[in-house]
């Protein structure tokens, strides 16, 4: 089951959102284009009311954020898939860094796991899950592969300009970012290690 998540990035969500279920996270709310069948959070942001959405309401006062709460509640479902929308957290940059950590630790779960912004999708891998990656893409797309939690190696890149063999990537460093794509799927091998690949086009995405 495909759970969407969304996150309260302080501005309209602009993609199509595309899953099973869909779990408002708090503010989230106030931008989402649809339904929920769910809503998560302590309300410190929500203002559009909830008219009888099923809730799982937290105390301000807690020891995780209510995104990461929300993939809790998504496993606890029998998701097997979330799809985060708002991942970027509007000015807050240390909830954008927070709503990554939860991407990973959906995948840590075992839940597959990415995120759909306006101008890129992000994809949360780990080796012991996730070997071999291949993804679709326009010639010309930016993709940059960042290592999360600890060091990453990569090899056997196919369809990217800058080839990827052997490659150690550090959270010391960047290597990884920005890369282009030469064809139309491009792919890799994830040897050890969790990164985040981002996906960019430059432009508004359409789903």
């Amino acid at each position: 089951m495909k759970v969407a998540i969304i996150l309260n990035s302080g501005k309209p969500i602009s993609r199509k959102i595309d899953a099973d279920k869909v779990i408002c996270v708090d503010g989230g709310l106030n931008l989402c284009p649809v339904c929920p069948d769910f809503f998560v959070g302590d309300c410190d942001s929500v203002t559009t009311p909830r008219n009888g959405i099923p809730c799982e309401l937290h105390d301000v006062h807690k020891d995780f954020t209510d995104g990461e709460l929300a993939v809790r509640k998504a496993a606890e479902t029998g998701a097997d898939e979330l799809v985060f929308y708002g991942i970027t957290g509007g000015d807050r940059y240390d909830h954008t860094l927070g709503n990554l950590a939860s991407m990973a630790f959906a995948r840590s779960l075992g839940m597959k796991s990415s995120a759909k912004e306006e101008l890129f999708d992000i994809t949360a891998l780990c080796a012991d899950k996730d070997a071999k990656f291949v993804a679709d893409a326009e010639i010309g797309c930016t993709v940059s592969i960042i290592p999360h939690g600890g060091d990453a190696v990569i090899t056997d890149s196919e369809g990217l300009e800058y080839p990827l063999q052997n490659l150690r990537l550090t959270c010391r460093d960047s290597r990884g970012i920005s890369n282009t794509t030469t064809a139309k799927k491009f792919s890799f091998t994830l040897v050890s290690g969790n990164v985040f690949v981002f996906v960019t086009t430059g432009k508004p995405l359409k789903d």
